[in-house]
C-alpha cells in the first residue's frame, strides 16, 4: 500500500477525490509526489519516492491509470541501478494498492519542482530519449533533501537497508526455534 500525493494541477486533470486520511506506506520507496510536466507539446507525469527522491517518468496519457503505469516504470528503473529482482517485485507486490492523495510536505515539493525544471530542459534537448532514460539521468542529479546524494544511491541503499533488516530478523527467528535434532 502506498498514497500517490498529486499536486492541485494533476489532481484537476484526472478528476478524482483525494482521501483525507490514508495508512502509512507499506514499500521500501514509501509515498510518492506526482506532477504534471509540459515541455513543448510532450506532457509526462514526474513522480519521486517521498523517502528516497527516486524519480520516474511516466507518459500523461490515460493519467488515472497512473499508479499502475508508475508500478510498471519503477521494475526496470530498480533493475537498471542494481536493486535485486527479488527486492524488485516484493516492492511491485507492496504497491499493488495505492490511495490518491494532496500533497503534504515542501521538501519534496521543493525537489519534485527542481527535478521537473530539469525535466523540461531534458525533454526540450534530449526529445527521442526514452522516459526511462529521462529517469535514470534525473536519477543522478545531487539533491539537498538528501545530504547532496544523489536519488538513485538513496534508493539502491533503501532496498540494501531492507534486505539487512530482513536477514537480521530471519537469523534471529531461526535462532530461537528449536532445532529438529533434539
Amino acid at each position: 500500500m502506498f498514497t500517490l500525493r498529486c499536486t492541485q494541477k494533476l489532481l484537476a486533470r484526472i478528476d478524482l477525490d483525494p482521501v483525507a486520511d490514508n495508512p502509512p506506506a507499506t514499500t521500501v520507496l514509501g509515498d510518492w509526489y506526482a506532477n504534471l510536466v509540459r515541455a513543448g507539446r510532450t506532457q509526462v507525469i514526474l513522480a519521486v519516492s517521498e523517502r528516497t527522491l527516486l524519480p520516474v517518468v511516466i507518459a500523461a496519457r490515460e493519467a488515472r491509470n497512473m499508479a499502475q503505469r508508475l508500478t510498471d516504470a519503477l521494475e526496470p528503473m530498480l533493475l537498471c541501478l542494481g536493486v535485486p529482482a527479488e527486492s524488485v517485485a516484493a516492492e511491485r507486490q507492496a504497491m499493488r494498492d495505492c490511495a490518491f492523495a494532496r500533497t503534504v510536505d515542501r521538501r519534496i515539493l521543493g525537489s519534485l519542482k527542481e527535478l521537473a525544471f530539469q525535466l523540461e530542459v531534458g525533454l526540450l534537448e534530449w526529445p527521442e530519449r526514452p522516459l526511462l532514460t529521462q529517469s535514470l539521468w534525473l536519477a543522478g542529479t545531487p539533491m539537498k533533501v538528501i545530504d547532496h546524494g544523489p536519488p538513485e544511491a538513496a534508493a539502491v541503499a533503501a532496498f540494501a537497508a531492507r534486505r539487512a533488516i530482513e536477514g537480521a530478523r530471519d537469523a534471529r527467528t531461526s535462532r530461537n526455534e528449536p532445532s529438529s535434532e533434539q
